[in-house]
């Protein structure tokens, strides 16, 4: 017989009836938290990076500054177990990213990372070599070829590794400065290639204007992109590594130091013709070469510089941004605005009055719209890692993308009139 005593007026179940409401209770709760996670589930499956461009303004909000790092990290998060992560980046010191990347490990992703051996030679980068490399030195005897800074060529079972260069990777004195981040599955997308002029650092984020490119669905371009990656992880010169340019449909990669022959970005501008624009291209009738520009310095530097000088006098609209140039080639680009020819802005900032920049751009992107080889209305980004220097050509590992899409070419003409607009000021106007 189920009784209940009457105390206060109040009804007290007997420990019966206390049973059947607590298995109501928790058959209850079970249903509920089993519709919760239904109902987040399909959001938190459904997640796949950003399509095309985005940036980072190192003058905004949190959320401004970290979007391009945090846009790496969130697809880290995402990526699969069993998949894999390739990166390679110069600087690192995210304590954030390297939390991401040993998550990712812990769960079973394959995470291999190369990175500079100088500048990437941070304490967070130690973190990730200790955490992946632990199992790497247990190959056999006779079988662990070290490089010169002590990390094993051959891999362990978890297939994750850190190295870090001896200067560059692949050839060269100079360094790894390659930036690309790359994933097998994340979310839900298959087979996807960041390429950035951002580092997973701090400074990439509060210090600099950054890009991001993201291509997903391209397995042939992510096979090229583990070929390379192979090839800077063995950090031994003389074995045949070599200057890569490689066409994916809308997109030519390119994988550098280029030890010899020309120079790819002024073979890129002697294609560009400034009269006979069609199809809303260009600016008023004109091929439009809009560039933002980080390190920009030496006798390349120079030649680039002048041909940019040469197309707007043959009537182009050429506009620049720069963020370090040498004083020789600040001066001569000055000179030409000074003289009413190319538009010119500095994005050197001070933000505390000490004297030393504390904000400029570091991208290294330039924009393409009017006629460009025999396509008279030709839509075009060239980004990537690599600044217009000597070394940055012949010496160090570099990477960089030239797109032909009109849509990620309005993506970067939006970025650079922001930063026109915020982040720098007009020169000889």
């Amino acid at each position: 017989m189920n009784r209940t005593f009457r105390t206060l007026g109040m009804a007290v179940p007997t420990a019966v009836s206390m049973a059947v409401s607590m298995a109501v209770f928790m058959a209850v709760s079970m249903a509920v938290a089993m519709l919760v996670s239904l109902l987040l589930a399909p959001a938190a499956a459904a997640w796949q990076p950003h399509d095309g461009a985005l940036f980072n303004n190192p003058r905004g909000e949190r959320d401004a500054r970290w979007r391009v790092v945090n846009h790496i990290d969130k697809a880290v998060l995402h990526a699969r177990p069993g998949s894999r992560i390739m990166f390679s980046t110069f600087l690192m010191d995210s304590r954030a990213s390297a939390n991401a990347l040993l998550k990712a490990h812990r769960r079973g992703v394959k995470v291999q990372v190369v990175m500079d051996g100088d500048d990437a030679f941070t304490g967070q980068a130690r973190r990730l070599r200790r955490a992946f490399n632990a199992d790497n030195e247990k190959v056999g005897r006779g079988e662990r070829k070290l490089n010169r800074k002590g990390e094993p060529r051959k891999w362990g079972r978890d297939q994750s590794f850190v190295v870090f260069c001896d200067g560059s990777c692949r050839a060269g004195r100079a360094n790894n400065h390659a930036k690309f981040y790359v994933f097998t599955r994340t979310g839900t997308a298959k087979d996807v290639v960041m390429a950035s002029s951002s580092n997973l650092n701090k400074g990439g984020a509060v210090r600099g204007f950054n890009d991001l490119f993201v291509a997903k669905g391209r397995g042939g371009l992510v096979d090229e992109y583990a070929r390379i990656h192979a090839e800077m992880a063995r950090d031994s010169a003389g074995d045949g590594d070599r200057f890569r340019e490689l066409k994916h449909g809308q997109l030519t990669t390119r994988f550098y130091p280029r030890t010899r022959g020309g120079d790819p970005v002024l073979r890129d501008l002697s294609k560009v013709r400034c009269k006979g624009v069609r199809r809303g291209a260009g600016h008023r009738g004109r091929t439009a070469i809009n560039i933002s520009m980080f390190a920009w310095n030496s006798d390349r530097g120079m030649a680039i510089a002048r041909r940019l000088v040469e197309l707007d006098r043959a009537g182009c609209d050429v506009s620049i941004i720069y963020g370090a140039p040498s004083k020789v080639i600040a001066k001569y680009l000055r000179k030409s605005a000074r003289n009413g020819r190319v538009k010119l802005w500095d994005s050197r900032y001070d933000r505390d009055g000490d004297g030393l920049v504390d904000i400029r751009v570091h991208h290294k992107y330039m924009l393409i719209s009017g006629r460009y080889g025999d396509d008279r209305s030709a839509w075009r980004v060239h980004t990537g890692s690599q600044n217009w220097g000597q070394g940055t050509l012949r010496m160090g590992d570099d990477n960089t993308v030239n797109i032909a899409s009109r849509r990620v070419y309005r993506q970067y003409l939006s970025n650079w009139r922001m930063v026109t607009h915020i982040g720098a000021r007009r020169i000889g106007r």
